[in-house]
Formats: structure tokens, C-alpha cells, sequence
């Protein structure tokens, strides 16, 4: 017959031991410490190369395999080796990941240009407003990005991933405002900062160049039309 402990400090019978406890709490403090030093492998890329860009240029894309694509690590764990010299186009790279096979990864270059970026989930059928989307300083290795300029009032022809860039393929833009379409004038030369309305001389849609006349003075100005109609002149951002 099997002795059974007892006194006050027996463990239940059927009860995990105190010892037990502690694998388990080591174990689970263990996992959450890798866990919050860990990230998205890509990332780790792009921070790793960013330091080897040319100015003016950054990471499109990494054409990462699919065993290595979902796997978030701690970035001690990732090594890169450089090409000589990086420039605007692909490049393959020398990925190391502690504890696996060293593979050779392609990777996107391209200059760094105003995108605008989904704030949202965007579906077919939706109407883009201005909190749909913001401009960031981005590479993309898309190279029919929509202009940013021309995004409000278009509407969405292909979904359109929260946080992914907005291709022109994936909207249909608003038409164009006809000749003699009355709009609203913003005139910036230096500290001057005038606004007023004028009148189009031809048709154009926003975020096109286009061309207007001063209501009051009659002057024939040329700038940037945005949505949903004004003509903005001068000295922009």
C-alpha cells in the first residue's frame, strides 16, 4: 500500500506540487520575455539594411520564403550581409537566422516618394475622404501608386488593406471639374497668404495642375487642384 504524506504541509492529493507551480510560472515569465523581444522578422530586415541605404532611397519589399515570412524573433537572432553597394532596383541579401540554414533573400530598392497609405479597410464601392488616408515618405515597390493629390471624392475599385499603400489600379478617380467650374483660390509667395474664388480656364481634376482666374483682379494664376475645388498657388509643401 502506498504511504500517503500527510501533516500540514501535504500537498492534496490529485493537486499540482508547489514545485510543479514553479516550472509552470519560470516556464510562462520565460515565453513572455522572448515574446516581448521579439519581432516581425521583415522589420528586422528593413532595420538592419536602413543604415546601408543611399540617402533618398529605402526598402520597397522583401521577397521573404514562406517558412521564414510569419516568424517573429528577437533581432539578435538575425544576421544580414550586405551587397557592396545598394542601389535603386533588387538586390539579394545573405539572411541568418540563429538556428537555421543561411538562405539569400531578394529585396526591393527604390527612391522614397510621397504615398498615400489606407487609414482604414477600404472595400469596392467606397468613396475616399480625406481620413481614408495619409501621406507618408515612403519606397514602394509599386510603381503605378496613386497620386495622393488626387485620392479625395475617388472611389475604390479594388480592396485596399488597412496600412498598405493605395495604387492607382485600385480607384477610380473623380472626374474632371469642367471649364468655367467656379473654385476656391489659395495664394502662398512667401509671407503673403491670400485667398479668394476664380473661375477654370480649362478642366482639370484634382491633384492635376490646373489653371484659374482671380475672380476680383481678373489675374490668370496656375497651380495644384485639390479636392473637392481649390486651386492652391504658390509656395507649398
Amino acid at each position: 500500500m502506498r504511504a500517503e504524506a500527510t501533516g500540514p504541509h501535504a500537498e492534496p492529493a490529485g493537486h499540482p506540487t508547489r514545485a510543479t507551480i514553479a516550472v509552470a510560472i519560470l516556464a510562462l515569465v520565460a515565453a513572455l520575455a522572448t515574446r516581448v523581444s521579439a519581432e516581425p522578422i521583415e522589420a528586422t530586415i528593413r532595420a538592419k539594411l536602413a543604415p546601408g541605404l543611399p540617402e533618398g532611397l529605402g526598402v520597397a519589399r522583401v521577397y521573404l520564403p514562406a517558412d521564414l515570412a510569419g516568424l517573429d524573433l528577437d533581432p539578435a537572432r538575425v544576421a544580414i550581409g550586405l551587397p557592396r553597394q545598394l542601389r535603386a532596383g533588387r538586390a539579394s541579401i545573405k539572411l541568418t537566422v540563429r538556428g537555421r540554414h543561411t538562405v539569400w533573400v531578394p529585396v526591393a530598392v527604390a527612391a522614397l516618394t510621397d504615398v498615400a497609405i489606407a487609414q482604414r479597410e477600404l472595400a469596392p464601392g467606397d468613396v475616399i475622404g480625406d481620413a481614408d488616408f495619409a501621406i507618408e515618405r515612403r519606397a514602394t515597390a509599386d510603381a503605378t501608386a496613386a497620386a495622393p493629390n488626387a485620392l479625395a471624392g475617388a472611389q475604390v475599385t479594388t480592396a485596399i488593406a488597412a496600412g498598405a499603400p493605395i495604387g492607382a489600379r485600385s480607384v477610380a478617380l473623380a472626374p474632371p471639374l469642367s471649364r468655367g467650374t467656379q473654385i476656391e483660390i489659395d495664394v502662398r509667395r512667401g509671407a503673403v497668404h491670400v485667398r479668394g474664388t476664380g473661375t477654370l480656364e480649362l478642366a482639370a481634376r484634382p491633384g492635376e495642375p490646373a489653371t484659374a482666374r482671380l475672380t476680383a483682379t481678373r489675374i490668370v494664376v496656375h497651380g495644384t487642384l485639390v479636392a473637392p475645388a481649390t486651386l492652391l498657388v504658390g509656395d507649398w509643401p
